[in-house]
């Protein structure tokens, strides 16, 4: 890329001359780096988007091949010699995991520079002798920004505690005025100010060794650390994820490494009252443990402690030790060292095992739930003793995938293993426990145990949430994900959960704002776009859908959540073939038989719909044979052929209590009463089957699935020839969507039935209108055809 030269872009009180290459401000000239410099006009000329990393690396080195740590130094450097801020940005701003754009406005007028007796903290370079440091002090000093230096810790206090009593008082007002994302707020996973208890935040542990084997020892060190001190009573330790979520936050990778100024803004942003640098290289056979403790106020270098081990095996007692330490330095009183504190009991004493735990958490974040399960299995067999890791495969059974059953066994070794297991793993696996026995008032009475002792982890918030939404408390569940977002403000989980609450509450708008968040805060994120598609889905806007859809799968080709979500928007809108389709890549890459059950049992609700009986009972059988209680559409397929010996064959299994938990909480009812509904019209009970086709209606509506059922209702009083009653059901579920898949078909239907020709054909019209693309050999595109001239 060549900078064009004689250009100059003015903005605040700067000047970016491209002739002399150089930026001017009120403190004088800076001159960058050549690349730098260069970034910083890419950014200036298409200051209206957003530049992605690619992009900039793809331009600005053209065919070289460099990290992203490069393109992070640059950024650096450009915002030192702007006087820019990343926690409060005013020009460059970074946009996680997507890239970087110029936020200035150019129509400002220069006004003069700040004046410069701004008082600087600093670090002070006591004992530093004793570590092997791979940056300066002095360096680290001068590459701080005034702005972030200057800022006091009481201002993000104030701002945090006006932000909670905002959202707890007003809900989420704040979310729909404000116009635009916070641009000078910091993300705000933050400590709690605990009277009595000094605040601490570990940041992963730099691999100094360049070895690629060793990487996962940065996070995996840390959360050794975190682990031992946590034990302290005097301590209050951020957590492993959250501390990943404000990484996340700032545009830094996991695998990148953390630099001092990084740390120290980590730590602010966490209103952190110290924190931890560590490293750890490897010398020959053995290993070389660094950490150093900072004063989070001051920048002041506390305290260094250094430890060399001999023999892999050895570093737990180390780890322990060097906590042992850092702890005498930061409260007076330091944990008790017994039994149970020592590290290598809490955890597991073989490194090979804590290895692939490590590991399986980030797969397992990540939703990669086979992998992160084979990886466990492996820690497991190296040491079964390891509670925590028969824990997480049970997590993963029963929260991300609804297997409580496989989920309990490895819970209850767990259990087994109490004693090595923290007051926050005994609880959380308590309330994974009693989701996997379907005990969800209890699972819920853990996590708000969890809340209180624990009320910055959020993902207790989220999950709460999900529990208190499987029980249809609505209010309940969006106060708590309130409360979570006042801790959080910036936590697109929230955002996701929240969204989805209100999708199926028929708040379309309000879900479509929070999926929206939920992207802006993570837009290479796959899972984000689906969600989004989802609330376009359920109400009613379908085009808009498919395209969230699509997106999210360019993100993620494999991504059969984003998969089957589309094939289901393509049934909806009478595109039967591509639906087909889309399933049946859906089962190719399904990553258990739950999925391919699901997958046979949506293709045989397709054929059932075009009379095809016997490619529908195909399916059927298929999804049957993959998972045995995926009956549903077997007995719908025996109602419609009349086939009464397979129906009273399948009745019984259909009303059977509820096995299976959707994704960490109670599986909506709807579908009992709707087969309840349908075997009360089949055995002569009308009243009966209104009742449970009302019941089933005023449950939560499955939107992930390829009918929700909205018009079960609707379609039982056309089928009794109430056709009032059906017309103003119809219109209900119009209401709630106005393109809702044959509601206006069966509309007209009712009409044409009860003898009003006129509004008959004025709804086959708008069905055909809605179902334009529509596959031309679908009944019902056959018969309102033939009623519209």
């Amino acid at each position: 890329m060549e900078v064009l030269e004689g250009q100059t872009f003015c903005f605040a009180d700067v000047e970016v001359d491209t002739r002399r290459g150089c930026v001017r401000r009120g403190d004088g000239e800076h001159h960058l780096r050549q690349k730098s410099f260069q970034v910083l006009v890419y950014l200036l000329e298409r200051r209206d988007r957003l530049v992605t990393k690619n992009e900039l690396i793809e331009t600005v080195w053209r065919d070289t091949a460099v990290t992203d740590d490069v393109l992070v130094q640059c950024i650096k450097e450009i915002r030192r010699s702007l006087g820019d801020d990343t926690h409060s940005p005013r020009f460059i701003k970074t946009v996680p995991k997507a890239g970087y754009r110029f936020i200035g406005s150019m129509s400002e007028a220069p006004i003069l520079a700040c004046g410069q007796d701004v008082t600087r903290t600093h670090f002070h370079s006591e004992d530093i002798t004793r570590v092997e440091i791979e940056y300066e002090v002095d360096d680290f000093l001068s590459r701080q920004p005034d702005a972030l230096i200057s800022r006091k810790p009481r201002d993000r206090t104030v701002i945090f505690a006006l932000l909670a009593v905002a959202l707890l008082v007003t809900g989420l007002s704040y979310f729909y005025f404000a116009g635009a994302f916070r641009s000078n707020q910091a993300a705000g996973v933050v400590l709690p100010d605990t009277p009595g208890k000094r605040s601490l935040a570990v940041m992963y542990f730099e691999n100094r060794s360049r070895n690629s084997e060793l990487d996962w020892m940065s996070e995996g060190l840390a959360d050794m650390m975190i682990t031992d001190l946590s034990r302290s009573p005097k301590l209050n330790i951020l957590s492993r994820q959250d501390f990943r979520t404000l990484l996340d936050r700032n545009g830094v990778a996991a695998d990148e490494t953390i630099s001092p100024e990084t740390a120290l803004d980590i730590a602010r942003k966490s209103r952190a009252g110290s924190f931890i640098l560590g490293s750890f290289a490897s010398v020959g056979t053995s290993i070389r443990l660094d950490v150093k403790l900072f004063d989070a106020q001051t920048g002041e270098l506390r305290a260094v402690e250094t430890s060399n081990v001999e023999k892999a095996e050895m570093i737990f007692s180390a780890i322990d030790l060097l906590s042992l330490k850092l702890a005498n330095h930061l409260v007076t009183m330091p944990f008790e060292q017994d039994r149970r504190s020592d590290l290598s009991m809490a955890m597991t004493g073989n490194l090979e095992a804590y290895r692939y735990y490590s590991l399986a958490v980030d797969e397992a974040q990540s939703l990669h739930n086979k992998e992160a399960i084979a990886l466990l299995e492996k820690a497991i067999a190296l040491d079964p003793q390891f509670a925590m890791a028969h824990a997480r495969i049970g997590y993963i059974y029963t929260v991300t995938w609804g297997f409580g059953e496989k989920a309990k066994p490895y819970l209850e070794k767990a259990f087994a293993l109490s004693d090595r297991l923290t007051e926050k793993d005994r609880l959380s696996i308590s309330a994974w426990y009693s989701i996997a026995s379907l005990d969800y008032p209890n699972a819920i009475e853990f996590y708000r145990q969890i809340i209180s002792k624990y009320p910055t982890e959020t993902e207790s918030y989220l999950r709460l949430g999900n529990l208190l939404s499987g029980e249809e408390q609505f209010e309940d569940a969006a106060n708590v994900l309130k409360q979570g977002l006042a801790i959080d403000p910036d936590g697109p989980l929230l955002y996701n959960a929240l969204g989805s609450l209100y999708s199926i509450s028929g708040k379309h708008e309000d879900a479509i704002s929070m999926h929206q968040r939920y992207v802006a805060y993570a837009p290479n994120e796959a899972n984000a776009h689906d969600s989004l598609g989802m609330s376009f889905q359920w109400a009613g806007r379908y085009d808009e859908a498919i395209g969230e859809y699509r997106r999210a799968i360019e993100l993620k080709p494999n991504f059969e959540v984003a998969l089957v979500h589309l094939a289901n928007t393509h049934f909806q809108t009478g595109r039967y073939s591509q639906a087909i389709d889309l399933y049946k890549k859906y089962n190719a890459g399904a990553p258990s038989e739950l999925e391919r059950a699901r997958a046979f049992s949506s293709i045989a609700t397709v054929y059932r719909r075009l009379r095809n009986y016997d490619l529908a009972i195909r399916a059927a059988n298929q999804a049957i044979k993959e998972r045995e209680t995926y009956i549903g559409e077997s007995f719908l397929i025996a109602l419609d052929l009349g086939d009464k010996k397979t129906t009273d064959q399948l009745e019984q299994k259909l009303f059977a209590a509820q096995t299976v938990t959707n994704r960490g909480k109670r599986a909506a009812p709807r579908f009992s009463f709707y087969f309840r509904g349908l075997a009360a019209l089949r055995n002569g009970e009308p009243d009966n089957a209104v009742e449970a086709f009302r019941e089933a209606v005023r449950h939560s509506p499955p939107t992930f699935e390829a009918d929700a059922l909205e018009d079960c209702l609707a379609n039982a009083y056309l089928h009794l020839g109430r056709y009032d009653e059906a017309v103003a059901e119809y219109e209900r579920v119009l209401a709630l969507n106005p393109n809702y898949p044959l509601a206006r078909f069966h509309l007209a239907q009712t009409f044409a039935a009860n003898g009003d020709t006129e509004k008959a054909r004025e709804n086959y019209r708008l069905f055909l209108d809605t179902w334009k693309d529509a596959d031309n050999e679908i009944p019902e595109i056959i018969a309102a055809r033939n009623y519209v001239p």
